[in-house]
């Protein structure tokens, strides 16, 4: 029983809705893509799809075992660009989201002009930190805490504001005018939800007499600058950050907050290569300042 050929047929027929629209796709007959598919389900030992409409609809068994087929379609994907990449010798680099593509795309320019054919994926804290761990990347930029930092980023608060005057958290303070439900949030975004850097937050949220409510973990950066643009919330971010954003960016003193990233590789070797090929686009993407002399921020 070929079982990839049988998840192709059933994955094809599911998305398709139709056998010969899923023959289409495979380019091959709706014959085959049937005798495919009652392999499969014999294999499986029960029928994927009701056959008495002429509708084609998932049985609950498939229902139950397409996302399995899909996931099994896609690994086999991935072990085929993994050895084109090995054969072509691309090294893959995982980087975080939401910064900017072209500052990534400048890199990866810089290295195949020095002869490294990099593969840049962005991803979020904690696919990078899987996927590094499961050997799916050659290389990882990383959170660490500060005193194993590569690279460090300070962190400020930004919102659309006609305001001139220092921000300070106790600004953000709510008033009886406002109610504490109309507060301005202080937003954290996905890729800062970090347990320290969430606690140094409320930390000092609190100490300015903020109401814990208005520190919010968004897990979408268009949620968190809906109400940024909005003038109503403001997001914890870079400089670099707020300026392709549109925002007016305030280094706030009782906020000493930054990402802190490191360049983990497979082998030191790999470190080396890319510290000496592209030691200053990094940090330049990552927007921050290399090394670790800013003690005065936490992660």
């Amino acid at each position: 029983m070929d079982v990839l050929r049988g998840a192709r047929a059933f994955v094809a027929v599911a998305r398709r809705q139709s056998f010969s629209a899923a023959a289409e796709d495979e380019r091959t007959t709706q014959p085959v893509v049937s005798r495919r598919l009652a392999n499969f389900e014999a294999h499986l030992g029960g029928a994927l799809f009701e056959r008495s409409t002429r509708q084609v609809n998932l049985t609950p068994l498939g229902t139950a075992l397409l996302g399995y087929a899909q996931a099994l379609l896609s690994a086999e994907r991935s072990l085929l660009d993994a050895a084109i990449s090995h054969r072509r010798g691309t090294v893959r680099l995982l980087v975080p989201r939401d910064l900017d593509p072209a500052s990534w795309a400048a890199l990866r320019l810089r290295a195949l002009t020095a002869g490294t054919d990099l593969e840049i994926e962005e991803n979020d804290r904690e696919r990078r930190f899987l996927r590094f761990r499961l050997g799916e990347a050659d290389a990882a930029i990383l959170p660490v805490e500060t005193a194993r930092a590569d690279w460090v980023v300070p962190l400020g608060l930004a919102q659309v504001t006609d305001r001139l005057r220092p921000l300070t958290l106790a600004a953000l303070r709510p008033t009886r005018a406002l109610g504490a439900p109309a507060a301005a949030r202080l937003i954290v975004l996905a890729e800062d939800a970090s347990v320290q850097l969430l606690s140094a937050v409320r930390g000092a949220a609190a100490e300015s007499g903020l109401a814990a409510h208005q520190v919010y973990e968004s897990p979408s950066v268009v949620g968190a600058l809906t109400g940024a643009l909005a003038g109503d919330d403001w997001v914890l971010c870079s400089q670099e950050q707020a300026a392709a954003w549109r925002l007016q960016w305030f280094d706030v003193r009782e906020l000493t907050v930054a990402r802190a990233y490191r360049l983990e590789s497979r082998t030191p070797e790999g470190r080396k290569v890319f510290e000496a090929a592209l030691g200053r686009e990094i940090p330049a993407a990552l927007g921050g300042v290399r090394g670790k002399s800013h003690d005065r921020f936490g992660v």
